[in-house]
């Protein structure tokens, strides 16, 4: 009967061999992995070799793809700056920058002229008188906006009470939490229902406007719950708008 083989004797003077060979740590360790002929791992289909510090490269990228990661699909104002780059040197990248930054300060100087011509036109109305439509919406202006009117998909800001018409019960101020309402014109939605579109069309930015919307242009049959109370079913509704901002979507 043979006993086991005696243990290898450990030379302290050689360095530790992973059981596939090479170094612990070497960098230039290579690894032998199996490839097919798309690059995809296939047993027996072909060899790559590559470094230690390669396939950590690889595994790291590879983690990166799946977190999200990758390279940033360039936009229009990147295609355009590398074109112009490689094409004129640094001279056409300076230039880009150039149009970039005045488009930018334009519409920085376009929005302040709206919005100091919105506060030089807007009027207070004396003697307001109230207009019925031919829906039967009902509203009276208190002032006269001097800004922008309000297109289908612009974004439009304003502080709004609401009440029902004959208790006085409020049901949404947004003065009261100094926090406006932000909605898109043409798209009803919360307090904004057919009716108080129809009046808001009518307004520009800077205007304030009294609305009482009867229920058929308002929550109808069903009620409502607002953020400080409920809307009864067939109420008519009494608004005060002020239109604090009109502006276009960005695209």
């Amino acid at each position: 009967h043979r006993g086991p083989p005696p243990p290898a004797s450990i030379d302290p003077d050689k360095p530790a061999r992973r059981p596939f060979g090479g170094r612990l740590g070497d960098p230039s360790h290579r690894v032998t992995r199996a490839t097919g002929d798309d690059g995809e791992d296939a047993s027996g289909a072909g060899e790559e070799n590559i470094t230690a510090a390669e396939a950590a490269r690889r595994a790291n990228s590879a983690i990166n793809v799946k977190k999200g990661g990758g390279a940033r699909r360039a936009d229009s104002t990147d295609a355009v700056a590398t074109f112009l780059t490689r094409r004129f040197g640094i001279a056409g990248g300076l230039a880009w920058l150039g149009v970039l930054t005045f488009g930018v300060v334009s519409e920085q100087l376009k929005t302040r002229r709206e919005v100091r011509e919105a506060r030089e036109n807007t009027k207070d109305v004396a003697n307001a008188k109230e207009v019925t439509t031919a829906s039967g919406l009902r509203y009276t202006d208190l002032r006269v906006g001097g800004g922008e009117m309000p297109r289908n998909g612009y974004l439009l800001a304003a502080n709004i009470a609401a009440t029902i018409d004959g208790t006085g019960d409020v049901v949404l101020d947004t003065r009261k939490t100094n926090r406006q309402v932000i909605f898109t014109f043409g798209k009803p939605q919360g307090p904004f229902t057919a009716g108080v579109m129809e009046a808001v069309g009518g307004m520009r930015q800077g205007g304030r406007r009294i609305v009482v919307v009867p229920a058929a242009l308002g929550f109808g049959d069903e009620g409502a719950r607002l953020q400080d109370g409920t809307v009864p079913a067939g109420a008519t509704v009494r608004y005060d708008v002020e239109l604090t901002r009109v502006s276009v979507p960005p695209s």
